[in-house]
């Protein structure tokens, strides 16, 4: 059956847009590194959505009914690293971008964290039409169109930083942003640990 309706895509957008682990990591490369060097994680971040995606929706929901501890797994892993990946932009906002010390933000450790995206969940089983999984070709629609919204979104994630590394907003500092993107981790992982304690 093909889907008719393709109004989810409005929402699915709103929601890349908003600040979460994925967009905190490619608009601190674009502090660190600048919108042309850091535009390669984009290929990451699509992958690993994709992955993410199709793993939750065409697997995850059978595997539950079977074992539903490991939702509270997952979510307690994904709020590990969530917070440790807060605690290294906390720790490397006092350095200048640029400095040596600073660590690049890498492919490996942005689709790590796309993958562990709590987004990618809601997508998947809240968002996505039930007709996706039901025919390649309704899901290589969606997919493709899914494709395309992150890149759109994830390339402006990084422009905003990269603007902020140009410091064209004087106000806003990239160290100060980069504490705040932090604070936006940890709270994603303090939500997504309660989510695993059963709160």
């Amino acid at each position: 059956m093909p889907i008719s309706d393709w109004s989810f895509f409005a929402v699915i957008a709103t929601i890349l847009l908003t600040p979460g682990p994925t967009n905190t990591l490619l608009a601190a490369a674009g502090i660190r590194s600048g919108l042309r060097s850091s535009w390669q994680l984009i290929p990451a971040e699509c992958l690993g959505y994709l992955i993410a995606t199709t793993v939750w929706g065409a697997l995850l929901q059978m595997v539950v009914r079977e074992s539903p501890w490991l939702v509270q797994v997952i979510q307690l892993v994904s709020g590990l690293y969530i917070g440790k990946l807060g605690w290294e932009l906390w720790v490397y906002a006092s350095l200048q971008p640029g400095n040596s010390h600073v660590p690049a933000i890498g492919r490996r450790q942005l689709l790590v964290a796309t993958l562990l995206n709590p987004k990618a969940v809601i997508f998947a089983l809240a968002l996505f039409p039930a007709q996706t999984w039901m025919s390649a070709s309704n899901y290589a629609c969606v997919m493709g169109g899914f494709s395309l919204l992150v890149v759109s979104i994830g390339t402006l994630w990084i422009a905003f930083g990269a603007v902020l590394l140009g410091g064209r907003i004087a106000w806003l500092q990239p160290r100060h942003f980069q504490r705040v993107a932090a604070v936006v981790l940890w709270g994603f992982a303090a939500w997504l640990l309660l989510k695993a304690a059963g709160a």
